[in-house]
């Protein structure tokens, strides 16, 4: 019976010997998994997701990274449009995705100004989304109807001081990057005009070339047609150096106003938890493709600036752009709509 009972011992020991390495054998795959998708990174289809509808600017700068970066990664890149409240239905989408690389947001400096605008959103894209990398700047115009008498920024000053509140700015609507970029540029210029949201930009840029209002910040893309048509006059551009498509209109800083430089901008964000090895993938197939003179030439033909960062120097411009967009919206007293 001695020995029974030892064998018997022995026994329940072998099955907890077994017992304890299968489960360490299965919490080992368990905690390799993302480990071993992210070398492996991408086997599949990758999804881009736009927070606005076909067409915009954002969209169609996507859709020429997703053609180039394709290839280069291997997999094809599908852009999906999920467009809604001010891009917080993309950003929420996002966030929310499993953090594998495979639903990635194409952003702009809406990720960074929402929070402020937006202080309810069901997701903190500073927070809840990880950068990626940044492809593109995007600089705004200050544009005027052609019949309005002012063909500066200072002779537009002038103007808006005789005619205080009788001069009506249009924009894509409250909180939009219009309306930022123009509030930016009233608090440092003394401007003097009255606000009139329209629901997008396109609306409200064909406000500005009608008459129905006489001033407008477009972005650069939107806007660059109707200048070179003659239908608008462009006084200023928001970049921080003149841009080539327009030579001879000036900056605002060159106008003595070098805190109204304003820019948007187009980068690749993904879910928080995103492994590094899959941003260090995205980031080196962004940076090849950006070095390609054709796309560079179609990216700038869209009025947007090559302007490539890594990770770290995405996130850091989303911090400082959150920053500086708080105390716009809080100056401004922007609520949304």
């Amino acid at each position: 019976m001695h020995t029974d009972l030892i064998l018997s011992r022995a026994m329940a020991a072998a099955r907890r010997v077994r017992r304890l390495a299968t489960f360490g054998l299965t919490l080992g795959l368990i905690l390799a998994t993302p480990a071993s998708h992210a070398a492996g990174y991408p086997d599949h289809a990758i999804t881009w997701v736009v927070p606005y509808p076909p067409g915009g600017t954002t969209d169609v700068i996507a859709r020429n990274l997703a053609q180039a970066m394709g290839p280069i990664l291997g997999q094809s890149i599908v852009v999906e449009n999920k467009a809604g409240a001010g891009g917080q239905t993309a950003m929420a989408y996002v966030a929310r995705a499993t953090p594998d690389g495979y639903t990635l947001l194409v952003g702009d400096a809406s990720v960074a100004t929402a929070p402020s605008l937006y202080p309810s959103m069901p997701v903190d894209p500073v927070k809840d989304l990880r950068a990626v990398t940044l492809f593109v700047t995007v600089p705004h115009l200050l544009v005027v109807n052609p019949a309005l008498p002012a063909d500066s920024l200072k002779a537009l000053i002038a103007l808006t001081e005789k005619q205080p509140g009788k001069i009506d700015f249009s924009s894509g609507g409250i909180g939009s990057p219009l309306q930022l970029a123009g509030e930016a540029l009233r608090l440092e210029t003394g401007l003097k005009w009255t606000h009139i949201p329209y629901k997008g930009a396109g609306p409200a840029l064909m406000a500005a070339v009608s008459g129905e209002a006489q001033v407008a910040t477009p972005s650069l893309p939107a806007a660059l047609p109707q200048v070179q048509a003659g239908k608008l006059r462009a006084l200023a551009v928001t970049s921080p150096q003149r841009i080539s498509l327009l030579p001879d209109v000036p900056t605002v800083a060159e106008l003595g106003y070098p805190k109204a430089t304003v820019f948007g901008w187009v980068g690749l964000n993904a879910p928080a938890g995103t492994p590094e090895p899959v941003i260090q993938a995205l980031n080196a197939a962004a940076s090849k493709a950006l070095q390609d003179p054709g796309l560079a030439e179609r990216l700038q033909g869209q009025g947007a600036a090559i302007a490539y960062r890594d990770s770290a120097g995405y996130a850091k411009l989303v911090t400082e752009e959150a920053a500086r967009w708080k105390r716009v919206v809080t100056e401004a007293g922007i609520k949304p709509e």
